[in-house]
């Protein structure tokens, strides 16, 4: 399993010292990898989470300058999978928390036993909602977790597919990864005669390029503009 990355944020610093320790010990305890990013206010929280994601994010609520409440609902705008976790000494949020599908609400003094309990709930939870897509590589059969797909590009008869992670070798063509990727129920698009994109990972479409998690680009091609920009638009209309 890829490390997971989990994001702590918060303006006082003995909290998020606090906060990262249960999570270090967590991780060692149950044997994962974890990388724990600090942040003390929500604008560094979301250049980060733009640039690279994360699985798990544990916010405060009440800071300086963005509110923990406000950048939850631009994290949950741009990924439906990411666990929120609030962690804050206030309970007037609990409704607002429910409207950004937050984990969990738990209240300060944090004990160590809850927040454990919800990093494994979370987790099982989600290994439960994963769903899978089985390819053939030049190196044999392996499992790709459709979530995780950024986009494929086709040379010939393979493609290459890329997520944040890495890139795999598919012996198969694009049109019909595109048929059995929409039957599994991943949203793709066309983008141009070479590219395949997951519009849950779009994040910004330009007139020549779309810009995926990660920063990555794929070209778009002019006659794909239009019906990517309205297949983007539908997907999230959905997801509202």
């Amino acid at each position: 399993m890829k490390p997971l990355r989990i994001a702590v944020c918060d303006d006082e610093q003995a909290e998020r010292e606090l906060l990262e320790k249960y999570i270090r010990d967590w991780a060692t305890f149950r044997k994962y990898q974890a990388i724990v990013f600090s942040f003390s206010d929500a604008e560094s929280l979301l250049q980060a989470f733009f640039q690279k994601g994360f699985d798990i994010v544990l916010l405060d609520i009440q800071m300086q300058g963005t509110d923990g409440m406000s950048a939850a609902r631009k994290i949950r705008v741009a990924d439906l999978d990411t666990g929120i976790l609030f962690v804050t000494g206030y309970e007037d949020y609990l409704a607002e928390g429910y409207e950004v599908e937050a984990f969990r609400y738990l209240l300060k003094p944090l004990l160590q036993e809850k927040l454990w309990e919800a990093l494994d709930l979370f987790l099982l939870r989600r290994r439960r909602g994963q769903r899978y897509w089985t390819v053939e590589t030049p190196e044999g059969q392996r499992r790709v977790a459709l979530a995780e797909i950024l986009y494929l590009e086709s040379f010939g008869h393979t493609c290459l597919l890329y997520t944040l992670e890495e890139c795999v070798q598919i012996k198969k063509g694009i049109s019909e990864i595109e048929k059995e990727l929409g039957l599994l129920g991943l949203s793709v698009f066309r983008a141009h005669r070479s590219y395949l994109v997951n519009l849950a990972q779009v994040t910004a479409i330009c007139r020549d390029k779309a810009v995926l998690a990660g920063s990555r680009e794929v070209p778009v091609s002019r006659t794909q503009y239009h019906g990517l920009n309205r297949a983007f638009i539908r997907l999230f209309r959905q997801e509202e």
